[in-house]
């Protein structure tokens, strides 16, 4: 089956109400499909009990509702193959997924549809399983894949030199003998005559599916890949919103046949998180903004004000802040200071990684913090938290930031333990780094 967009496409929408964000399904065409979908923690046709996995509970539920007569529109996550049925048919597609078997899925898929830069869903068919595949090496990409497990599978990567943690992903992405360089930039990769990059990956290891996110920045030469039968799949990895972070780790779980661990890390994901928000409610709400990028903020549409928004933060830059661009140079609009209070600005470095040094402290602190020097809160409203971190602790550390509540030490242990058990062996003792920079601890 040739990869295609299913006709229906479902709109996510971010809402910032009291500052809680929430992705809302919204779907002209089928109310029932998008409140399917909503309320499924695992978004893929077959999955009609709507947890977490496509296992012999749903092929169970499917064949029951063949045997009574049932159709599409009384269960619409059933018809697994989209054929527009319920038959012995879809029952098969999840009985191929248990047993391991070749065969096509149809799932959500996290993508800036309308390239408006906010992140919006469509429904994709993608084959099963995959064994072999690329990505674009971004942060977010890749510590989700990592901390899933999946490191063999990833024959190729793009990715800038900065962009990755040298010492954490040394043995499986930057090992250029296991997984080829295909470019020097986290967010794109070239495709022509059948190669990715110069490489020849695709056809000589099999490639099935390129593994990238929902920016409209990603990927923009997507129909490339697809029409060469490589399945494009994007993911919100660096989303702390609960149905995304639960979808995009559980679909790769599915995809890449590591569903058991993908729960296990949304479970502690999860539990993180909901720590946070559990003392958020208790406590004065605040105003933050981020920086991914070296003097730039970046709009509520980004991960990081979906993540402030979440832990029950309030981002004040809205989507069109800076015309209609998702983050915006501070030099070149001043304006911002006028327009907009907020207390902090959490500055999201990938290289506030898991080898530190007091003089790459310094350096990063001096390098991030300068362009906002001028800003009324600049001494003590300015805090660097890493990037190179499973995103849940991003949100454990920018709690620990907002709220005087929040217990440092429990942090540190919900951090071990994504360490001790995600890392695939890689060792590190979290409570003997800084994955929070204020002016405190920079050198004078």
């Amino acid at each position: 089956m040739d990869k295609k967009t299913i006709s229906v496409t479902i709109v996510v929408v971010i809402l910032i109400v009291a500052s809680v964000s929430a992705f809302v399904m919204l779907d002209d065409k089928d109310d029932a499909v998008a409140k399917s979908f909503n309320d499924a923690e695992l978004k893929v046709y077959g999955n009609v009990n709507g947890d977490r996995f496509l296992d012999e509970a749903d092929a169970k539920l499917i064949e029951q509702y063949v045997k009574d007569g049932k159709t599409v529109e009384d269960c619409p996550l059933a018809d697994a193959n989209q054929d527009g049925k319920l038959t012995m048919d879809d029952v098969e597609v999840v009985n191929a997924v248990v047993q391991g078997r070749a065969t096509t899925i149809n799932h959500l898929v996290y993508k800036d549809v309308d390239q408006d830069g906010v992140v919006d869903t469509q429904v994709v068919s993608t084959k099963f399983p995959v064994k072999s595949a690329i990505m674009t090496g971004s942060t977010n990409t890749s510590m989700l894949l990592f901390c899933l497990g999946i490191t063999d599978q990833i024959k190729g990567a793009s990715y800038s030199s900065s962009s990755l943690d040298k010492d954490l992903f040394k043995e499986t992405y930057l090992d250029t003998t296991k997984c080829v360089k295909l470019g020097t930039s986290s967010s794109a990769i070239t495709f022509e005559d059948g190669k990715a990059g110069s490489s020849d990956v695709i056809k000589t290891q099999n490639v099935t599916a390129l593994i990238t996110d929902w920016n409209r920045t990603y990927i923009t030469n997507e129909n490339d890949f697809e029409n060469a039968g490589v399945d494009v799949v994007r993911v919100s990895a660096g989303s702390a919103d609960k149905d995304a972070l639960t979808h995009s780790a559980m679909l790769l779980g599915l995809l890449f046949q590591c569903a058991d661990r993908a729960n296990d890390y949304v479970d502690l994901s999860l539990s993180v998180i909901e720590y946070i928000q559990g003392i958020a409610k208790n406590e004065a709400k605040v105003k933050a903004v981020s920086s991914s990028m070296n003097g730039y903020l970046s709009t509520v549409a980004s991960d990081y004000g979906e993540l402030i928004a979440t832990i029950g933060g309030e981002y004040p830059l809205p989507v069109d802040a800076f015309g209609g661009a998702t983050s915006g140079k501070i030099v070149d609009h001043p304006e911002i200071y006028a327009n907009y209070s907020f207390d902090y600005i959490l500055h999201v470095r990938s290289n506030l990684n898991y080898v530190q040094t007091q003089d790459t402290i310094d350096k990063m602190w001096n390098t991030y913090t300068k362009a906002f020097s001028d800003w009324e809160h600049s001494e003590t409203g300015q805090y660097m938290i890493s990037g190179m971190i499973p995103v849940a602790m991003r949100a454990a550390y920018a709690g620990q930031i907002f709220y005087s509540d929040v217990d440092a030490d429990k942090v540190t242990e919900f951090h071990q333990e994504f360490v001790d058990k995600f890392f695939n062996g890689k060792t590190y003792d979290v409570s003997s780094l800084k994955f929070i920079i204020s002016a405190g601890d920079v050198s004078s």
